[in-house]
């Protein structure tokens, strides 16, 4: 008999581990990700503090940079320019040798560009993002961005045309 309970103890024990902390910290924050709505600035705020915690909480996972990473977008999509900004230092500090490093520096030059209408250092990132990944997939979007900085949707579009880059129908 007490065989028998030492190994059901041991089955309940092997069961019960594999909930461990972490997994239900994911759980919690997928089921998050699966309610996420862009009409649900509650839920989008939750959920960018559910990616910043679980980060926090266990900063050698490798998800941990790219929940961070969420954060960040979800932050600037909120207006919170600041604190996108801040994150995508922290992912750039911690984590440069990660792809996420990349992205995150292509979206701080976004953000200063396009959210904050400061070019210059949008300039500077783009400059930073070419010197530091002049082989990324996105060095040519860096290019682009440094050429047309500071002109309008129009003025982009007339010197993409005089560049042949886009078709018009005549």
């Amino acid at each position: 008999m007490k065989k028998i309970f030492g190994y059901v103890f041991v089955v309940f024990v092997a069961i019960t581990s594999c909930n461990s902390p972490k997994e239900k910290a994911l759980k919690s924050l997928y089921e998050k990700e699966n309610a996420d709505s862009t009409f649900s600035p509650q839920a989008a705020r939750e959920l960018k503090e559910a990616y910043l915690a679980y980060a926090q909480q266990y900063p050698d996972d490798e998800q941990a940079p790219i929940f961070m990473f969420k954060a960040a977008q979800r932050c600037n999509v909120m207006g919170d320019h600041n604190e996108a900004i801040e994150i995508l230092n922290q992912i750039f500090e911690r984590y440069p040798k990660e792809t996420v490093a990349e992205q995150a520096l292509m979206l701080k030059a976004y953000v200063y560009e396009n959210s904050l209408g400061a070019l210059a250092e949008a300039e500077k990132i783009y400059k930073q993002f070419l010197e530091k990944y002049p082989n990324s997939v996105m060095a040519d979007d860096a290019k682009s961005a440094l050429k047309y900085l500071g002109k309008s949707p129009e003025e982009v579009w007339d010197a993409m045309n005089k560049e042949g880059v886009v078709e018009t129908e005549n």
